[in-house]
Parts: structure tokens; C-alpha cells; sequence
């Protein structure tokens, strides 16, 4: 289904994200999004919770790579922010830019490929991502083809009671993807799909859809 979310207010994890520098969300929703708003109102009783939270999309600032985040961007900021919002759980990672990956005590990243079912096998193969994961956020390479493919590549390493979220979904490709959801609900019985388009006070033209899936 095809849903509106146009909260307002400000929230903890707007004024994380803006901190460490992600352009998830920020107090004043000035910037690119603001999923920060629908993202505290879902993960806000889990905050304190042990959890496995998975993102793909470390934003590179490689300016020659497809949806980076400019060179100002830094690598890795939602992961930052995640760590920070989320203080008892591990956050896993993953990019196409090997350059940037990195790891800390709570932080693990990986190379990944999106677009190659044998790379996503790989990635999943890893020994630290056997088990399976609480969230898992789509960041990566806007492109419909790539959001699909990594989606029914890695919906099997979803919780459940557990969140798959796609981001940044083109407005364009918004019909592609309720066709595609219609397949999808026949072919994962046990998953609960929703379109959410985010309203955005000041960047009215941004591509702000969100894909939320909940796996029963």
C-alpha cells in the first residue's frame, strides 16, 4: 500500500544523524531528507535493545562513483549515527567503494556489489554476518534494478519482527515498484510491504519515498 508521512517534529535521532553529519534527517529539515522523523516513531522502543542492524551504503565521497554523497561527504555517518542511537547494538556495513570501508569496535563494513547476485552471496558468507539481522536499510545505488536485486538477495537474512527499508526511491520508479510489491506479496507471504512517501517541507522536489518491509 501506498502511504503519507508528514510529521513535523523534530526528534532525538534527526539531531544524531545531523551530528554526524548523515543527510538521513536534521533538527531543522532543511537538508536532502528526513526519515529521521518516521525512523524514531518505529526504532524508539528498540533503542536500548541488543539488535543486529544492517546498512548498505556507506556514502562515498568518491564524485566518481554513482550516488555519492559529493566530496564533503562522510563515509560511514549513518553507521555513526545508528552506533550512537542505538547504543547496545552492532551495526554492520557494506560499499562498492573498497576505499572506505573501515571498522571499530562496534562497527564492522564489508565490499559489496549490489548489482551482482554472486558478490551479495559472498557478502552473506562473511563469518561476522551469519547471523541474521533486526534492520536492514537500503542506501546504496538508487537505481531500481539495483534495489531489487539486493533486496531478493537479502530478504532471507531478515529477522522476524524485523525491518528491510529501501531508501531514496525515485519518483519515477514509484509504479514500477508498486507492480513489483505486487509480486513480491505473493512470493513473501510473511512480509508486510508499504510505500511511504516522506514530506519535505523544503525540498518538495526530492526523491523522499521510502519502501518499509516487515517481516512477520
Amino acid at each position: 500500500m501506498n502511504y503519507i508521512w508528514n510529521e513535523k517534529e523534530s526528534t532525538p535521532l534527526c539531531e544524531i544523524m545531523e551530528r554526524n553529519k548523515s543527510d538521513k534527517g536534521d533538527i531543522n529539515q532543511k537538508g536532502p531528507h528526513n526519515y529521521t522523523t518516521f525512523y524514531y516513531s518505529i526504532f524508539k522502543e528498540l533503542r536500548e535493545k541488543k539488535l543486529r542492524i544492517f546498512e548498505l551504503g556507506l556514502g562515498t565521497n568518491n564524485i566518481n562513483l554513482a550516488s555519492n554523497m559529493g566530496p564533503d561527504g562522510r563515509p560511514g555517518a549513518s553507521l555513526y549515527g545508528w552506533q550512537e542511537f542505538f547504543p547496545n547494538s552492532y551495526i554492520f556495513g557494506a560499499d562498492i567503494d573498497s576505499d572506505i570501508l573501515f571498522n571499530t569496535d562496534k562497527i564492522k563494513t564489508f565490499y559489496c556489489d549490489q548489482t551482482d547476485p554472486e558478490t551479495i552471496e559472498k557478502l552473506w558468507n562473511e563469518p561476522d554476518l551469519q547471523e541474521n539481522f533486526d534492520i536492514i536499510i537500503e542506501d546504496g545505488l538508487h537505481t531500481f534494478n539495483a534495489n531489487v536485486c539486493f533486496f531478493e538477495n537479502s530478504i532471507h537474512k531478515l529477522k522476524s519482527n524485523g525491518y528491510f527499508i529501501i531508501e531514496d526511491i525515485k519518483n519515477d520508479d514509484v509504479e514500477l515498484f508498486l507492480n513489483k510489491i505486487k509480486l513480491w506479496e505473493s512470493q513473501y507471504t510473511n512480509c508486510l510491504f508499504s510505500l511511504l512517501q516522506i514530506q519535505h517541507y523544503s525540498n518538495i522536489y526530492m526523491d523522499n519515498t521510502l519502501l518499509v518491509v516487515f517481516k512477520l
